[in-house]
Parts: C-alpha cells; sequence; structure tokens
C-alpha cells in the first residue's frame, strides 16, 4: 500500500544526500588522478580524505600513469641559469625551478613524463634523474664510455599502471672511437641500475646527428640529422634506421601528435607538422597509396593580441598533440591547436635562441 505514496521531505534530503556522497568518491576515486601536480598540492587543503588520498603513494603512481599533457618547458640559459615556462601558471608549477636540490649545479638534457635528466658539472660529469616537483633524484653510475662534451641524450619513461616501479632508460649516441663519422649507443637500464654499450653502430652515411635532445616514441629513440633524414635507435631490436624526411629543412622539432612521431618546422605564419604515418613505405612499390610521412600545415595567429606572427623561419620549441609552443622575437607563445587561441607565455622568461628548451609534464612520479 505505500508503493503509490509520494516520498516525503526527509526521503527526499536522504537522496540528495546520497547523490552528493557518491559525487564526492568519484571525483576523489576516479577524477583527481587527471589533474597536473600543482592543482593537487592545492587541493589537498579541500579536505582530510582528498590531503590523504593525494599523498598515498599508490596515488602519486596512479596519477603519473593518467597525466601525461604537457605542462611547460625548462629553460637553460647558457651561463647554466635553468628557469621554467609555464603553460599555465595556475594549474602547472614546480616549487624550485632552479633545481638548488640536487647536490651539485647541473645541465638540462633530456625530459620524459615528469622526469629530468642532468649532467654534473664537476669533474666527473655524473648524470642525475630528478623529479622538481617532489625533488626526488637519483645519481647514476659513471657510464662506461666517453660521451663527450654534448652527449646526445634521450630519458625513456613510459609510466605502467602495473609497474609500480618507475623504471626508466638512459639512451646516449656517442662518437664512435674506432670508426671516424659513426656513432655508438650506451643505455641505462634503471632496473638493472647499469649501462651497457650496444654492438649496433650508425655509420657516417647516415648523416651527423644535429641536436643533442632525443625523442623517443612508441620503443624508438630518433634524432635529427644534417642531411634531412632521422636516426632511429629501437630500443626492443636494438638496431639503428633511418628514415627520410625531405619534407622538412631548416630547423626540425620532433614531438608527438596523436601516439606518433612528428616533425615540425616554422615559416612565418606557419607550422609544416609531418607525421610518422609508415616508416617502411620506402619499401614499397613506386605506386603504392602509403607515404612516409602525412603532412598537415597549422596556421598561426595572435587572435585577440592585436599583432601578427613575424613572417621569418624559426624554431617550434615543442610540438604535442593539443599545443605547439613557439617563439616570436623575444616572446614565447603557445598555440592551442583545438581552440585555435594563443597565449603569450613570456612574462617571467623572454626566449633567446642560445637556450635549450625541453617540454615538461607535471607529474607525481617518485623514483
Amino acid at each position: 500500500m505505500d508503493k503509490g505514496k509520494k516520498p516525503g521531505k526527509s526521503t527526499a534530503v536522504s537522496k540528495s544526500n546520497k547523490i552528493y556522497m557518491d559525487l564526492k568518491e568519484i571525483l576523489q576515486e576516479h577524477a583527481l588522478r587527471y589533474l597536473p601536480a600543482k592543482s593537487l598540492c592545492r587541493f589537498k587543503v579541500v579536505c582530510r580524505d582528498w590531503k590523504l588520498q593525494i599523498s598515498t603513494p599508490f596515488f602519486e603512481h596512479s596519477q603519473s600513469f593518467a597525466f601525461r599533457s604537457m605542462s611547460g618547458l625548462f629553460c637553460q640559459s647558457p651561463n647554466g641559469s635553468i628557469s621554467f615556462v609555464s603553460l599555465d601558471p595556475m594549474a602547472y608549477g614546480i616549487p624550485d625551478p632552479n633545481l638548488t636540490f640536487l647536490p651539485e649545479p647541473a645541465d638540462l638534457l633530456a625530459s620524459s613524463h615528469g622526469l629530468l635528466c642532468c649532467r654534473g658539472c664537476n669533474d666527473k660529469k655524473a648524470y642525475y634523474i630528478c623529479n622538481p616537483v617532489n625533488q626526488n633524484w637519483k645519481k647514476l653510475p659513471l657510464p662506461e664510455a666517453d660521451h663527450g662534451q654534448h652527449p646526445a641524450l634521450a630519458l625513456v619513461f613510459e609510466p605502467s599502471l602495473l609497474n609500480f616501479v618507475a623504471d626508466f632508460k638512459l639512451i646516449c649516441a656517442f662518437p664512435s672511437t674506432d670508426f671516424d663519422d659513426a656513432y655508438e649507443f650506451e643505455i641505462y637500464s634503471s632496473a638493472e641500475d647499469s649501462w651497457k654499450i650496444s654492438p649496433e653502430i650508425c655509420f657516417g652515411e647516415n648523416g651527423r646527428i644535429l641536436k643533442a635532445g632525443g625523442f623517443h616514441v612508441n620503443g624508438v629513440v630518433y634524432w635529427v640529422s644534417n642531411n634531412y633524414a632521422l636516426i632511429g635507435f629501437d630500443l626492443k631490436k636494438n638496431r639503428v634506421k633511418v628514415i627520410p624526411c625531405f619534407e622538412l629543412y631548416g630547423s626540425v622539432t620532433l614531438g608527438i601528435m596523436n601516439g606518433k612521431l612528428c616533425a615540425s618546422h616554422k615559416k612565418g605564419c606557419q607550422v609544416k607538422v609531418c607525421v610518422l604515418s609508415n616508416e617502411f613505405a620506402n619499401t614499397m612499390h613506386m605506386e603504392a597509396a602509403n607515404r612516409t610521412w602525412e603532412t598537415k600545415t597549422v596556421l598561426l595567429s595572435h587572435a585577440g593580441t592585436g599583432r601578427a606572427v613575424h613572417e621569418s623561419e624559426g624554431t617550434i620549441l615543442a610540438v604535442g598533440s593539443d599545443v605547439i609552443v613557439f617563439p616570436d622575437g623575444r616572446q614565447i607563445f603557445a598555440h592551442d591547436l583545438r581552440t585555435k587561441v594563443t597565449t603569450d607565455l613570456s612574462t617571467e622568461v623572454e626566449f633567446s635562441s642560445k637556450n635549450v628548451y625541453f617540454p615538461y609534464v607535471n607529474s607525481l612520479v617518485c623514483l
């Protein structure tokens, strides 16, 4: 007989409270981990439950897996000073952008999903891996080979939900002492805590590496060479591969777009982005429809700022699936590929062609 009765006020309040509690649990368990580290540090003051949740090692691990967005750029000037250019200062940030928590002054060499690779300035030139958010750092054992003054390094860290330990690799392409105009490769594995020199050699006809920073995508580390090609080192097969890239010229920047390697170059108001679609296209017959690179053009603008992009060639600082970071004069801008909105990032750091820049993800990952 009670089926047809309308719920009273107390029942409605009870249901409302139940809905509120469910939403709170959903946010805590399923939404927080998709936020950047700086936002999470602020959200610790929301309530005691959120503070305890965000402070657990498992949450730190799951956040490093869930949050992958480019958050800004680390910048180092020729005099050694280090700074951070945030894409959104309210959301992305770090407590010590100068990395003074390291045991010695160091040079930035690579970054990957929240981790930075630095090289000490002292005589031993030791390598350090660190997370500037929680100031965790690890000093690596000295490599077997001489990597030279400007090592061509790539840091490889791919967060895995099933692997609670932050395993990473550091790959260095260094000039061979046995063959002229050739490169050898030495790999550090955190799982083994040791270096190993690969038997693979990249000979001179493949070109000279132009940029010291390598870029990792889908198990392969790529460097830009001087003969309009990419030198790749396959970590699984322990093999060198060379991919032609005649679509680009001048200063080329590597990045990742929709899970694939891309190479980009700026000319005036346009950015030419080549996405690697089929690296085996050059082995197919002449009439095959498949191409090695898919090319797209992005038109840059300063919509709403009242100024135009300089009509000159230039370097792209970073490329991601959602954003392109580029300099224009002394200023640094971020162009959102979805909204087409361009934001000025140079409120604290001005652009200089002598500086080096590394894209960074605001992660809680612990070493």
